[in-house]
């Protein structure tokens, strides 16, 4: 059948994803010039040990990626919130015990203090239970369900949040907390995997170690850090003999429907890969630059990267699209970017 035969709800439906999917990519560009005061925020949970061993172990996580996110990527100390089970253990280093009351004022507070550009990412680690959307991360005290968390996600209107469950049986979080501008990561494909995980280790690994900038940016998207995690998972179990008993995922697609694979099944990964922990504003190649007072480079930088996602965004619907559509769309883009490029180098700016 030739595709001007194609007729009735379908070729509506096509047609109007092609036109959604290229409004978003360019409305992408409106508001580019405020984009540099986006900060990111850290929230690191650790839950309910059960042991001296858990929690010496999941202590330690904690810290690790809170060091890394300080000196690393140079995240400020009132970006940083750390809720343990035993904040006697770093009086200067926890926040606050990690039960109910305290994550429930800690997430309201971040609502009401954060900009609506922020990106927050909240990091559990522990043990969890798996039951769909009553699922729990245990922590001290009554625990929080899937459902209750995916209720404080909903006090964030604007900004884009990354939560990332790394517990043992965190996989139906992802159904549950599944959402627009969220990126929900789980440890576990289902609540059915309940057997302690190592997945933690490797995704603090991804910000502490240079192991995970696959695309050589001298940053580390959330989405990098998941594939660093999620690989190194599967090969520990490998060189260990064992049978893989954790199966992670990435949703941010809004469907509800986790990948082990993000992007390759041209669904999730879209919104993972442009969320890094570190803001624009606060790396150390703008900190210690003369650029770094120059908010016109720095918009410039934001504006680069905008129009890098907005190609790969067109790739990812290329199937659906005409050629010449494709390759008319795709030209624009390309010159906007070459331009961009040459403003940034005549500012002085690197690529």
């Amino acid at each position: 059948m030739e595709l001007s035969e194609v007729q009735g709800p379908s070729m509506k439906h096509a047609t109007v994803l092609v036109a959604t999917v290229l409004a978003f990519l360019f409305a992408g560009r409106i508001g580019v010039v405020d984009a540099q005061t986006t900060n990111s925020h850290l929230v690191v949970i650790v839950g309910a040990a059960g042991d001296d061993v858990y929690q010496e172990v999941f202590h330690n996580w904690a810290i690790e990626l809170i060091d890394a996110a300080t000196n690393k990527l140079n995240l400020s100390s009132d970006q940083i919130t750390y809720l343990g089970e035993h904040p006697e253990l770093a009086p200067q280093r926890i926040t606050a015990r990690s039960n109910r009351e305290n994550i429930e004022q800690a997430i309201a507070r971040l609502a009401s203090e954060t900009s609506p550009d922020d990106q927050i990412f909240f990091v559990l680690i522990g043990h969890g239970t798996g039951a769909g959307e009553q699922s729990r991360f245990n922590i001290p005290g009554r625990d929080i369900t899937a459902l209750e968390y995916d209720g404080m996600l909903d006090l964030f209107a604007t900004q884009e949040i990354g939560f990332v469950n790394t517990a043992s049986a965190s996989g139906d979080f992802v159904s549950v907390l599944s959402g627009l501008n969220r990126v929900i990561v789980t440890a576990t494909r289902d609540g059915r995997q309940n057997n302690q995980t190592i997945f933690p280790r490797f995704f603090v690994q991804a910000f502490a170690q240079d192991v995970a900038d696959l695309d050589k940016d001298e940053r580390i998207s959330l989405l990098e850090a998941y594939n660093y995690a999620s690989r190194e998972v599967k090969r520990f179990y490998e060189d260990d003999g064992r049978m893989l008993t954790e199966t992670s995922q990435l949703e941010d697609s809004g469907d509800g429907e986790g990948s082990y694979e993000p992007l390759t099944s041209k669904t999730d990964g879209t919104l993972a890969r442009r969320m890094f922990l570190d803001s624009l504003m606060n790396t150390s190649d703008t900190a210690t630059t003369p650029q770094a007072n120059d908010n016109a480079l720095r918009a410039l930088y934001i504006e680069q990267r905008e129009l890098r996602e907005q190609i790969e965004q067109l790739k990812l619907i290329k199937d659906t699209m005409g050629s010449e559509l494709y390759a008319k769309e795709l030209e624009t883009l390309l010159i906007a970017l070459a331009l961009i490029d040459r403003e940034i180098r005549a500012r002085g700016g690197e690529q």
